[in-house]
């Protein structure tokens, strides 16, 4: 019997979007336990996206924008301080 479908992507729960950003990335750790513990994915299809390519971002950002992910990294991110704020 199928009852629903979700996606999964292992490393949601290790990204952080900042203060203001309505992804809450604890919240989904926290359904997706849930769900397993409940044994729900076994009623579901599950879904495990890949990485956008560039020309996949691009379909719904600017290019700056995209151009911007390609160069930030967690450890060049201190140099990026004014974009980060836009």
């Amino acid at each position: 019997m199928h009852s629903g479908n979700m996606a999964s992507a292992r490393d949601v729960g290790s990204v952080y979007f900042g203060p203001n950003h309505p992804m809450k990335p604890h919240r989904l750790c926290v359904t997706h336990h849930l769900v397993l513990s409940y044994e729900l994915h076994q009623k579901m299809d599950v879904y495990r996206p890949h990485k956008a390519y560039p020309v996949e971002l691009a379909q719904f950002h600017s290019a700056d924008y995209v151009d911007f992910l390609h160069r930030i990294t967690p450890d060049t991110q201190h140099m990026f301080s004014d974009e980060l704020v836009k």
